[in-house]
């Protein structure tokens, strides 16, 4: 099974973003948009594991402690960047997410999970290119939302879901829920 912990958006964050995608998919065929009810923000990617290894994520993920936390969307953007554009991106603003993605991958890192390789970079994916890239036609009419403000929320519970990939896109099921309790006062 393929599997990652995620944080949720409200209906209402998710709402003004799919209106966004309802936007800019008239402008282009280059891009694989995601379905308004799957847009979270993923803390950990784990990838393709065996079913009996979920005990081992409730392990790494048990009695985690951080403070919950504000979360603001606004903007969009690409990466690698606007001139080779693979993936289109609603920005957040979360100033502690960062260290909570990191102490996640740290945990799961002493139960044998791979350390993620790359910087986490706090977004919300609401495109993919079909192929190489999107095209010059969706950048240019994203720029109107560059810095648009999608609403705010509070975070204090992150979720492990698998991912099934269908041909019509990924599908994903909540498999557990994990309350972030804020500790001793300490981010920790």
């Amino acid at each position: 099974m393929r599997v990652f912990i995620a944080i949720d958006l409200p209906e209402e964050v998710r709402s003004q973003l799919a209106a966004v995608e309802r936007e800019l998919r008239l402008t282009t065929n280059s891009a694989r948009w995601v379905a308004a009810e799957s847009i979270h923000v993923t803390l950990k990617f784990i990838g393709e594991i065996p079913e009996k290894r979920i005990q081992s994520i409730d392990e790494a993920m048990s009695g985690i402690t951080w403070k919950p936390f504000q979360v603001a969307v606004r903007g969009t953007g690409f990466f690698p960047g606007k001139r080779s554009p693979r993936v289109l991106w609603a920005g957040l603003k979360a100033p502690t997410m960062e260290g909570l993605s990191e102490k996640i991958d740290s945990r799961m890192e002493r139960f044998g999970f791979d350390k993620e390789k790359r910087a986490f970079r706090a977004h919300v994916t609401l495109a993919r290119a079909r192929h190489t890239r999107l095209d010059a036609a969706l950048v240019t009419a994203a720029a109107k939302f560059e810095e648009q403000n999608f609403g705010s929320f509070s975070v204090d519970r992150c979720f492990l879901y698998q991912s099934a990939l269908k041909s019509s896109g990924s599908v994903y099921t909540r498999i557990k829920e994990y309350l972030l309790s804020p500790g001793s006062g300490s981010r920790e």
